[in-house]
C-alpha cells in the first residue's frame, strides 16, 4: 500500500487531488489503520465523486469482494475478467456495481480486496462507497461519494485498514473484528423456516400458499410468502387477485400455525407500471435532465430507485412496514436493497450511501424487535440495520451458471463459505436449502452440498420445498442436516474450490467437513486438520459411516463430514426402500425434526 506514492509508516500526510485536499492520519495495531479527511478547498460549492487515496501492487490473483449480496466473493485471476467482461455481451446494470465507468478499463472489488500477501479493507461505508479498482496490474485504492461539499467543508472518509498476513481466513477475521469497532449490531438467533420462492416462484398463489402451510409439520419457526402476492412492485399493500383475501388473512393463518408470519418486499424498487410511479414521481432519484434513472429491469420492466434523501418518501416507507407489522409479520425480506444506492440526483445533498443507510434505518425503527433479512444488499452500508443477511447469489435447482450473481447452486455455497467470517455482523443467510429429489437437476451429492454445508455453517437454514411431495428419505436427509447445527465453524480456504468446515460444538458434537466443488477427485489426509485426538475418541466419515482413518478421497461436488465420536453414538433407524434398497438414517440425541 503506498499513499501520496509513498510506503505505509505511521505519522501525518497531505494530498492535494484537483479542487481537494487529503489529510491522512496512519497509526499501526494489529496493521496499519488509515484516517482521512478531505476538505473543498474552493470558496464555492463543489461536487465530490471519486476520490484516490492510495494504490497497491497486483502480481497476479487477488481475493476480490462484490459490494452486495449476490455478487462474487473469491480469487480471481484479474487479468482474465477484465477479458471477459471487455469482450463479452454481458450488461452490466446498478446491481453490478454503483460506479459502474471503473469498469471501461479494469474490474472493481469493494469493501475490501486481498493481493498474495496484502490485506486492505475499509472499515465502514457511511458517507462514501470505498472500492479497489485493479487495472494493469496495479489496484487504486478509491472512494466513490456522489454529493457536493460546500464552500472549505471538510469530512471524514471511511477507515481504511490494512495487513500484512499468512492465511487469508485470518485476514478476513480480522477484518470482521476491526469493523464491529465502528458499529452497534442488531441481534437475532439463526432462524429454521420456510419459503415460497424455490417451489413456486411467481405462480405463488393463496391455494397454494396455505396448502404448504398446512403440510410444514417440521419444527418451523418462520413461514415466509416470497414475490408473487404484490399488485406491482411498489405497491406492497395491494395484492393481486391471486390473494382475494390480503395479507393481514395470511399472518394470522401463520400465527395459527405457531409460527412467525414472513413478508418479502422490495421497497427501495419502484417499477414502470406501479400506482407508485404514477402518484408520487417525485419520490424517485433522477438523472441530469430531470428523468427517473433506472436501477435495474427485472420482471419485463424498468425499475426505478426510491430517493431516500426525500422525506416524504421516508415517511412512506415507514408506514409500508408499520402497516405490514400491524397486520401481524414478525420476518422481513427485504430485497433489491442496492436500488436505494444508485448515484444520481436527490431531493437532499446526501450521497447515495448516506441516503440508503436512512432508508435501512427508517425500517428498522419502523419494525422494531422483528427481524429483518436483508438481500441484494450493499453489505457494509447495511450493518447494524438487519438482523441477518443473504451473503450469496441466489440458488438454483440446477448446479452450475456464471460466477457474476445469477442462480446457481455452486456459487450459492461458495460464497457461504467465503463470507462466512461476515456472521460477527449478522446471522449469515447462504439462501435456501432444498432438500427434495424430484423437480430438481441436482444430483444426490449435489443436494447433500446444499443441505449440509448451511447446517455447519450454522446461518440461516430456510427451505424452499413442495412439503407435499417430500418422500421420507427426503425428510430423514432433512433431519439429518438439521442435527449438525448450532455449532460455531470456522472456514479454511484450500483453493478456490475446496474448503474444510471446522465445526465446533453442533447437535452432533464436533465435526471436520471437506466441502469439494470441484469436478475432479480430492485426496488430502484427516491429520492435516485434527490438532489431537480425545481420549476414547474415535472418527466416523458422514455419509458412508465408516470409520475413517488417514488419507481421505472427496468425490467431486459433494461434501465428506467427518465426526469426533467418544462415548456419543448416532441414532440409526433402518428402513426397506420399495425398489428393494436397504436406507440407513442417522441423528442425533437432540432432535427429531417432527412436533408432537
Amino acid at each position: 500500500m503506498r499513499i501520496n506514492g509513498q510506503p505505509l509508516k505511521t505519522g501525518v500526510n497531505r494530498e492535494v487531488i484537483g479542487n481537494f485536499e487529503l489529510n491522512f492520519s496512519i497509526s499501526k495495531f494489529r496493521g496499519y489503520l488509515i484516517e482521512i479527511e478531505m476538505r473543498n478547498l474552493l470558496d464555492t460549492p463543489k461536487f465530490a465523486g471519486e476520490i484516490k487515496i492510495g494504490e497497491m501492487d497486483s502480481n497476479g490473483e487477488i481475493f476480490m469482494n462484490n459490494f452486495q449480496s449476490w455478487g462474487p466473493c473469491t480469487f480471481v485471476n484479474p487479468y482474465e475478467v477484465s477479458k471477459l467482461l471487455k469482450f463479452s455481451n454481458f450488461q452490466l446494470n446498478f446491481g453490478i456495481s454503483p460506479v459502474l465507468w471503473e469498469f471501461r478499463d479494469g474490474i472493481v472489488s469493494d469493501y475490501f480486496v486481498a493481493t498474495d500477501r496484502e490485506f486492505a479493507g475499509f472499515l465502514s461505508s457511511k458517507l462514501s462507497h470505498p472500492y479497489f479498482k485493479w487495472h494493469d496490474g496495479k489496484i487504486d485504492v478509491k472512494v466513490y461519494i456522489g454529493k457536493i461539499l460546500l464552500p472549505h467543508e471538510s469530512v471524514k472518509i471511511e477507515k481504511l485498514w490494512v495487513y500484512e498476513f499468512n492465511a487469508i481466513e485470518d485476514a478476513l477475521q480480522n477484518y470482521a473484528l476491526e469493523v464491529l469497532s465502528e458499529k452497534t449490531l442488531r441481534s437475532h438467533a439463526p432462524l429454521f423456516g420456510w419459503e415460497s420462492w424455490y417451489s413456486y416462484y411467481l405462480d405463488i398463489s393463496q391455494e397454494t400458499f396455505l396448502k404448504e402451510l398446512e403440510n410444514a409439520n417440521l419444527k418451523y419457526e418462520v413461514f415466509q410468502l416470497d414475490d408473487g402476492y404484490e399488485a406491482d412492485i411498489g405497491d406492497w399493500l395491494r395484492t393481486n387477485s391471486k390473494f382475494p383475501d390480503g395479507l393481514e388473512f395470511l399472518a394470522r393463518k401463520i400465527k395459527e400455525k405457531g409460527m412467525k408470519a414472513g413478508i418479502w418486499t422490495a421497497p427501495f424498487s419502484v417499477s414502470e407500471s406501479s400506482e407508485l410511479f404514477r402518484s408520487h414521481p417525485d419520490y424517485l432519484v433522477k438523472d441530469d435532465k430531470g428523468n427517473p434513472v433506472v436501477a435495474y429491469e427485472n420482471w419485463n420492466k424498468k425499475i426505478y430507485a426510491i430517493d431516500l434523501s426525500n422525506d416524504e418518501a421516508i415517511e412512506w416507507l415507514k408506514n409500508l412496514f408499520s402497516t405490514l407489522k400491524g397486520y401481524g409479520y414478525e420476518f422481513f425480506k427485504i430485497d433489491f436493497l442496492f436500488a436505494g444506492m444508485v448515484p444520481g440526483k436527490r431531493k437532499s445533498n446526501l450521497s447515495p450511501v448516506e441516503s440508503y443507510t436512512r432508508g435501512m434505518k427508517a425500517i428498522a425503527e419502523a419494525v422494531g424487535e422483528s427481524h429483518i433479512l436483508g438481500c441484494g444488499a450493499p453489505l457494509l452500508p447495511s450493518i447494524g440495520y438487519v438482523d441477518s443477511m443473504r451473503i450469496g447469489a441466489d440458488t438454483a435447482p440446477e448446479w452450475g451458471g456464471m460466477d457474476i450473481g445469477t442462480p446457481s447452486a455452486k456459487y450459492s455455497i461458495r460464497n457461504a463459505l467465503t463470507r462466512n467470517f461476515m456472521n460477527k455482523w449478522w446471522v449469515n443467510d447462504p439462501d435456501c436449502v432444498m432438500v427434495r429429489s424430484q423437480r430438481t437437476k441436482l444430483s444426490k451429492n449435489e443436494r447433500m452440498i446444499n443441505l449440509f454445508v448451511p447446517a455447519l455453517l450454522n446461518g440461516h437454514f430456510l427451505e424452499s420445498d413442495f412439503l407435499g411431495e417430500l418422500t421420507d428419505e427426503d425428510i430423514h436427509l432433512l433431519i439429518d442436516a438439521l442435527n449438525f447445527r448450532n455449532g460455531h465453524a470456522t472456514v479454511r480456504f484450500i483453493d478456490g474450490q475446496r474448503y474444510v468446515i471446522t465445526t465446533k460444538n453442533s447437535r452432533n458434537g464436533d465435526v471436520v467437513s471437506f466441502v469439494n466443488l470441484s469436478d475432479s477427485v480430492w485426496e488430502d489426509n484427516l491429520s492435516n486438520y485434527i490438532n489431537e485426538k480425545k481420549e476414547d475418541e474415535f472418527f466416523i466419515s458422514y455419509p458412508l459411516m465408516k470409520s475413517a482413518g488417514g488419507d481421505l478421497k472427496i468425490d467431486p461436488r459433494s461434501v465428506e463430514i467427518v465426526l469426533h465420536r467418544g462415548k456419543r453414538y448416532l441414532k440409526r433407524d433402518d428402513e426397506k426402500e420399495d425398489d428393494g434398497r436397504d436406507i440407513h438414517y442417522y441423528w442425533g440425541d437432540d432432535y427429531d425434526g417432527v412436533k408432537i
